[in-house]
């Protein structure tokens, strides 16, 4: 069986027994996909290689696309390799593995496209830069406004988004398949579900912050319209819903594919 399941930021209850999303007894035969910000690779160091023990002895396996809270500089120390159709990256031999950007694999006689990433909206404080000379003057101040801000290659990395080259290899991966895939895996959405989350929080009185559209979203966008699939799941914006029949958004929830 295969499940699907959220952003999980460096904490994984949700994988043991008891675990606050229900989680199913998984063995051997389950996989669990994660749609991005799984938060494995952050920093080096000793809680780093007890989470890689703690997988490795798991009996299921866990795939995962990338989110915008990764470390992609350590993602990028691991070679790429083909597995499935597509490329990955196996950050735990066989046990944890990364679906990377804009790639196609058959898993269990279905069809998954993937495509991680998305851009950061919790850095209205601005990016700062250890190699600036005024990074500790800035540092403070950012600490004094209140406003979120990120630290460049420690807790941001600017292939949170994707390349034109990345793009380019996904059009042709699904051009390889006649745009015709069983279910989508991607952290963010396209620019019309961000703005369908918008009406449903908009309606619901608790609308903060417009969604950025962007490189990704754009070219989501550009596949909502010619893209065949039976359902997109996708993470990022923290809730459980069905945003409609075809897009589930999930955080916390783990739940097993919609075989149609």
């Amino acid at each position: 069986m295969i499940y699907i399941t959220g952003d999980c930021h460096g904490r994984f209850g949700r994988f043991m027994s008891g675990g606050f999303s229900c989680c199913p007894d998984l063995t051997e035969n389950d996989t669990v996909i994660v749609c991005g910000d799984l938060g494995l690779l952050w920093a080096k160091g000793e809680s780093f290689e007890q989470d890689c023990e703690f997988f490795a002895k798991q009996s299921f396996t866990l795939l995962w696309v990338q989110g915008n809270h990764e470390n992609y500089n350590m993602i990028d120390e691991y070679p790429v390799e083909k597995w499935h159709g597509g490329k990955v990256r196996h950050i735990v031999r066989d046990k944890v593995i990364l679906l990377e950007r804009g790639q196609v694999f058959d898993i269990e006689g279905k069809r998954y496209f993937t495509f991680g990433g998305a851009q950061s909206h919790d850095i209205s404080g601005g990016v700062l830069d250890k190699d600036d000379p005024l990074f500790e003057h800035k540092y403070n101040l950012a600490m004094g406004s209140g406003r979120p801000f990120r630290i460049l290659n420690t807790s941001w990395w600017k292939q949170e988004l994707p390349t034109d080259t990345e793009i380019e290899e996904a059009r042709v991966n699904l051009e390889s398949c006649d745009y015709k895939v069983d279910y989508v895996i991607t952290h963010c959405a396209s620019n019309t579900i961000q703005l369908k989350l918008e009406d449903i929080k908009r309606m619901q009185g608790r609308l903060h912050e417009l969604y950025a559209q962007n490189i990704l979203t754009d070219f989501f966008e550009e596949l909502e319209g010619k893209l065949e699939y039976s359902m997109w799941y996708f993470g990022h914006y923290h809730e459980d819903m069905y945003v409609d029949t075809k897009h589930r958004l999930i955080y916390y929830d783990m739940v097993p594919v919609v075989w149609n």
